[in-house]
């Protein structure tokens, strides 16, 4: 009985956010209908607008990031100014992502969002579709990796993964197992980049990046998604650089200098579990890490100073099949180095946060930098709100924000 009625609760919520008087017969009608903006205040469900800031650990960086969403959605909002929205609701949210790091500084992360909710035409009446094609969502603090997986990634993996022992991370003797955002060791803070045009538009904050090229967008397309990306920056200078080939040289021996640790933990807890597989995957492994230690450090002994401050360029598949070549054990040669591949059409360059861009503040979700990103589909209704957006958003607005 009690789910009953709090199903026709929340029924009845969704008629008077989402109700159309209007008749339809074809989808084609929806196009035409008058759309609703919903502010990130008028979602729906009062439990999850009560957990918007709850990722977030301390008062200020709460009140910052309310502070900073409400101004953004103001900016976005006034982009509609002379925008007729039709065939859906352009609907907001918060989101806050906890924290990370860009090089050693705490960031506090979170995002503002809004999406294009479409109408379909369901037994004579418009029903608003509970799932959307396009999305904005600008995101404070941060680099969306996940949607740009294809052009960057995290190359190195990492031996020390069968038991946390919080080795990689920078203060492994007070790491918590919970707290999976602790600042990491230099190498697993190193990305690659496919994409010079990526870097140039995370760098300069001028014009955008679009994961797809102009050429091979198929029209009146909804099952292809593409990205475009503007990033916001405060200060006129890289947000990100190349890593040295010294730097990286310098933290693979960090690394290799936890693996010495994480190995006497490891084969200290197989044998308590009288684990038979000691011998065959590690059997050799102080051999192996000592090899891996000599080998870079005969590059540190042997180079220049002005060869080692050249970017490193890095080829990880090529780095795996020399192992596999030399019929090495795979769980006790993680990260080997071998050679950088400058000269090599599949190397790129390894890069990392500028320390000189990023500065620790007393309030760790103060605004340093922002990615937008609008997703889209080549239907008529997605194409109107991102030409409207690209057209009429005040990008210079978002930027006074950080300053």
């Amino acid at each position: 009985m009690k789910k009953t009625i709090l199903f026709q609760i929340m029924a009845a919520l969704l008629w008077v956010q989402y109700g159309y008087a209007q008749d339809c017969k074809t989808n084609a009608e929806l196009d035409a209908i008058p759309g609703k903006y919903l502010t990130a205040a008028q979602y729906p469900w009062p439990a999850v607008r009560a957990e918007y800031f709850n990722k977030l650990a301390t008062a200020a960086d709460k009140a910052m990031a309310k502070q900073k969403l409400g101004q953004i959605e103001k900016i976005e909002q006034q982009s509609h100014n002379g925008f007729t929205l039709t065939g859906g609701n352009w609907e907001n949210i918060y989101d806050t992502e906890g924290y990370g790091y860009a090089g050693n500084t705490k960031l506090g992360k979170y995002t503002f969002q809004a999406a294009l909710y479409e109408l379909f035409c369901a037994k004579g009446k418009p029903v608003r579709n509970s799932e959307y094609s396009s999305v904005l969502r600008i995101y404070v603090n941060a680099i969306p990796v996940n949607t740009l997986s294809r052009f960057i990634n995290n190359p190195f993996g990492s031996s020390m993964g069968d038991y946390d022992f919080g080795l990689q991370y920078m203060d492994w003797k007070n790491h918590k197992p919970a707290d999976v955002n602790a600042q990491l060791i230099s190498l697993f803070t190193y990305f690659s980049c496919n994409s010079n045009s990526l870097i140039d538009a995370i760098n300069s904050g001028e014009n955008y990046f679009q994961d797809v090229p102009e050429k091979d967008i198929k029209p009146n397309n909804r099952n292809n998604y593409i990205y475009r990306y503007w990033f916001i920056k405060k200060k006129d200078i890289p947000v990100v650089v190349p890593v040295s080939r010294k730097e990286y040289l310098q933290s693979l021996l960090e690394y290799y200098d936890r693996e010495k640790l994480y190995f006497l933990k490891l084969i200290a807890e197989l044998t308590s579990n009288h684990d038979k597989s000691i011998e065959r995957n590690y059997g050799n492994w102080e051999a192996d890490v000592a090899d891996k230690i000599a080998v870079v450090k005969k590059v540190l002994g042997e180079r220049n100073e002005e060869w080692l401050a050249a970017p490193a360029l890095i080829n990880r598949m090529e780095d795996a099949s020399q192992n596999y070549k030399a019929k090495l054990k795979e769980r006790t040669n993680y990260n080997r180095f071998w050679k950088f591949y400058d000269n090599d059409n599949k190397s790129e360059t390894l890069y990392k946060y500028n320390p000189a861009y990023f500065k620790t503040t007393s309030v760790s979700a103060k605004p340093q930098l922002a990615t937008i990103a609008f997703r889209y589909v080549t239907m008529p209704s997605s194409l109107r709100i991102l030409n409207n957006f690209t057209k009429n958003f005040d990008f210079d607005a978002l930027k006074k924000l950080f300053e």
